[in-house]
């Protein structure tokens, strides 16, 4: 019996290792760490990595860590997608500013994911000195405008700023909606219901006539900032870019937001009173773009290009790999292939597609990218800055720009006016795919194996429990 005893605990050993394994492996989360070693007007970084989960989850990062005040968060997003498929991996920042320098530990943290803990055992920073001044990482409002009621009364007021009045056709503004609490105030204020009176804000505040890049806030920080010389703290709710579609002037109404006052003693068991604050409305004025044939194709931003190709010395009849890469801050979500001008010289099939966008600081940037295959079908030496190119208007130069290839290829081997004529040299992806069989079952076996595991530990669970009754 004692030697059965043995057999099952090794099963369920290895089936536990097997189950541990496979859960490991679907884990989406990950918890990664900026750098360790900053100066005093640098943040330190925390950020989650979400992968293959759509939408993306509620995060809330822990609000003390000592030495270190919680400050703003940002969001950025990669999407891939290959083969028809789309996976987006999303990594949540939250920026920690030291107070002093020195050497911390952070010590083990804890994040919350839609309220199931994410643990690690934390990191330690060194924080040195910079020259410039601590008051650099304080930002300044200086288009900002008080209200002057609400300022005398509370020391605070409600926020709703953009950071451009005047945008072309596309060009992106970012708007914010902010509590802004002066460091002189004496009202004990608290959020409540945050959640629902946005859903009713963000119904009039968002522009109906623009595409919407959300920087998903999903806890309000405290940032410090000045105005005109005076500490505040600003409570960002919302914040947000707009792409306008057409040249439709944007009004942004004032709205209303309520906070609960907290009393001053907790022997008064009075009702709870609110305090409402209004927004000041403003607006927005969107230029058309001036004309060119593909105005109303074009996208508006500052943009690079980056392009690799497997090699320069290619042969007809052969498939190489193409990336077209677009970098810059505009609508990256919206960027549309770029043109092939001479079909005869390649084939190029449909490209797999990345995207990575970055929400920081009020601005979109990020990158495009577009994975192609390439046959090439004529030998000769090719120029490709006007064969492969990207039409974009530049806000800054107030232009629009082109983004063209800058390879030149050698071509060797026999013209083909069909790359079915390469026969099996081809390595397309795409081979044979009109004799696919799409109703044919494809068995996922990491599945079957977990599931199979799965079962086989509560199998053990259960035989040891009977056996050691008896």
């Amino acid at each position: 019996m004692k030697q059965g005893n043995i057999y099952i605990l090794i099963l369920i050993f290895f089936c536990t290792i097997s189950l541990s394994w496979a859960q490991n492996e679907e884990n989406p989360f990950s918890i990664e760490f900026g750098g360790t070693q900053i100066d005093i007007n640098e943040p330190f970084v925390i950020s989650v990595k979400v992968a293959g989960i759509d939408p993306m989850p509620l995060i809330s990062f822990p609000d003390n860590i000592k030495n270190f005040q919680k400050r703003e968060s940002s969001r950025s997003s990669f999407t891939n997608k290959v083969g028809g498929k789309t996976i987006v991996t999303y990594t949540i920042s939250q920026n920690y500013y030291p107070i002093k320098t020195g050497i911390f530990s952070t010590g083990p943290l804890e994040i919350l994911i839609n309220k199931q803990v994410l643990r690690s055992e934390g990191t330690s920073i060194i924080v040195g000195k910079t020259d410039q001044l601590e008051d650099t990482k304080i930002e300044t409002f200086k288009d900002i405008h008080t209200e002057p009621a609400k300022e005398a009364t509370t020391g605070a007021f409600l926020s709703v700023r953009v950071d451009k009045r005047s945008v072309y056709v596309e060009e992106g503004f970012n708007l914010r909606l902010s509590l802004i609490v002066s460091e002189s105030n004496a009202t004990e204020m608290d959020f409540f219901d945050v959640e629902k009176q946005l859903e009713q804000i963000l119904k009039v505040l968002k522009p109906a006539n623009c595409w919407e890049e959300n920087f998903g806030i999903q806890e309000i920080p405290a940032i410090p900032i000045k105005i005109k010389g005076k500490a505040f703290t600003e409570y960002r709710i919302y914040q947000a870019s707009f792409f306008p579609f057409n040249n439709q002037a944007i009004w942004i109404p004032a709205v209303t937001f309520l906070m609960k006052v907290l009393p001053k003693n907790d022997t008064n068991e009075k009702a709870p009173s609110y305090l409402s604050f209004l927004s000041r409305p403003t607006s927005v004025q969107v230029k058309s773009l001036p004309a060119h044939p593909l105005r109303n194709q074009v996208l508006v931003g500052n943009f690079q290009l980056e392009e690799k190709i497997s090699t320069t010395q290619l042969e007809t009849g052969k498939s190489y790999h193409y990336d077209f890469k677009i970098i810059g801050d505009g609508n990256i979500k919206s960027i549309q292939e770029p043109v092939f001008t001479n079909k005869a010289l390649f084939d190029v099939y449909p490209p797999d597609v990345e995207d990575s966008i970055l929400r920081k600081k009020g601005k979109i940037t990020g990158k495009k990218t577009f994975h192609y295959q390439i046959i090439p079908k004529q030998n000769g030496a090719f120029d490709l800055n006007n064969n492969v190119f990207w039409v974009f208007f530049n806000p800054q130069k107030q232009k629009y720009d082109t983004l063209r290839s800058t390879l030149k290829l050698v071509i060797t081997g026999k013209n083909i006016q069909n790359t079915q004529l390469a026969g099996e040299t081809v390595e397309s992806i795409y081979n044979g795919i009109e004799h696919w069989d799409t109703t044919k079952f494809v068995f996922d076996y990491q599945k079957i194996i977990r599931n199979v595991a799965n079962v086989l530990v509560i199998i053990m669970l259960l035989s040891m429990i009977l056996i050691f009754r008896k």
